[in-house]
């Protein structure tokens, strides 16, 4: 209940927010994301933003305001099970959502003009492992065989989770993000790691913590899509913006690099 009331008060603010904006002339755009910290794209945990916060949030900003909506988005921090629901209810109007077998009416992603999904216009992510130098894992490794018999630490609520164990993977989802799940494996709970990184560079800083006790594995796990979805009723009745902000993803994709820079220390 106090999960519930929580979310609530965060939806009321953002709508506060929202009435501010509209008086200012632009279109308010509330963006649901994670409260759960996973660096370098979503940082801090809780429902505060902070500064800076976070790569992906940085993405998402630039492209609100390169579609055209006028102003910057409300950013309403939720638990990562309850993303999709509010997206789908319209409690937010924006949200990153990961791929799907099936999406829901009331979710609009990119099509193309045939009326099929448009994948040029998603962010693409690779599913990297981290592991212990010390179990000497080789450099050429499939990481896809090696965890057939092992088990494989997974942050709670990533989208990919059912597409790994639909490859026959175990998964342990019992930790909230990647700091925990990689002192699980430093203690032996689990043999590997797996990170979401849109380049494996930009894990650089999260390895130099450990001190050379863990290493990433050179081939990606899996590649995946990630999609900047929005409530269809939103959609509907902001088109030509939403429109925009898919196409902004597609003419940017290949310079996503740049809000890496605000992130990286020497």
């Amino acid at each position: 209940m106090k999960l519930r009331a929580g979310i609530l008060l965060l939806l009321a603010v953002a709508a506060s927010h929202a009435v501010s904006a509209l008086a200012a002339g632009c279109i308010p755009v509330r963006v649901g994301y994670t409260d759960q910290n996973r660096p370098p794209y979503w940082l801090g945990d809780g429902d505060k933003v902070p500064d800076p916060p976070g790569a992906a949030v940085d993405l998402i900003r630039d492209a609100v305001l390169g579609a055209g909506f006028g102003c910057a988005p409300v950013w309403v921090r939720l638990p990562p099970p309850r993303i999709r629901l509010a997206l789908a209810n319209g409690d937010v109007d924006l949200a990153p959502l990961g791929e799907m077998s099936f999406y829901p009416a009331e979710i609009a992603i990119p099509r193309d003009k045939a009326g099929n999904i448009d994948l040029n216009r998603a962010l693409h992510n690779q599913v990297l492992v981290l592991v212990r130098t010390r179990d000497k894992v080789p450099a050429n490794t499939n990481p896809m065989l090696y965890f057939r018999d092992k088990v494989l630490g997974i942050p709670m609520g990533n989208s990919y989770a059912a597409k790994l164990r639909e490859s026959g993977l175990t998964l342990d989802e019992g930790a909230r993000d990647l700091d925990r799940n990689i002192e699980k494996l430093k203690l032996g709970r689990v043999d590997g790691v797996v990170v979401a990184a849109v380049a494996p560079a930009h894990l650089k800083e999260v390895l130099a913590k450990h001190k050379g006790e863990i290493e990433q594995m050179p081939q990606p796990l899996l590649n995946v899509r990630l999609w900047l979805a929005f409530n269809e009723n939103f959609y509907h009745a902001h088109p030509k913006q939403s429109e925009a902000l898919w196409t902004w993803l597609d003419t940017h994709r290949g310079q996503l690099g740049y809000v890496m820079q605000r992130y990286r220390k020497d």
